[in-house]
């Protein structure tokens, strides 16, 4: 697909999105995901209010484009940061902060 025209789908699949959570995945043919995305969206709308059914429509619209889950770009999106706080846990600590070694006997 062109992007043209990949642009024009994901736009029809977003404004499909804001009428009803789970249409992108159901233009798709991806019926039972998105049957399961209809009534989940419904009912964090009815739980949550619009947030909840922001929620799933934008989870719902990711799936469809990246094949990936919204929690998925999240725990991807986090993992750069789970290195560095790892490798600033396992760095040697501070020369000065460390006792001296004892001669060897």
């Amino acid at each position: 697909m062109t992007e043209p025209v990949r642009a024009l789908v994901n736009g029809a699949k977003l404004v499909g999105e804001s009428v009803l959570p789970g249409v992108s995945l159901l233009m798709e043919g991806k019926l039972v995901n998105g049957a399961v995305h209809t009534v989940l969206g419904l009912g964090a709308k009815a739980l949550l209010g619009p947030a909840g059914l922001i929620i799933v429509a934008a989870d719902s619209f990711s799936k469809s484009v990246t094949d990936k889950y919204l929690w998925d770009h999240v725990v991807d999106a986090a993992r750069p940061l789970r290195k560095c706080e790892t490798a600033a846990a396992e760095a040697p600590a501070d020369k000065a902060e460390t006792p001296a070694e004892k001669p060897a006997v």
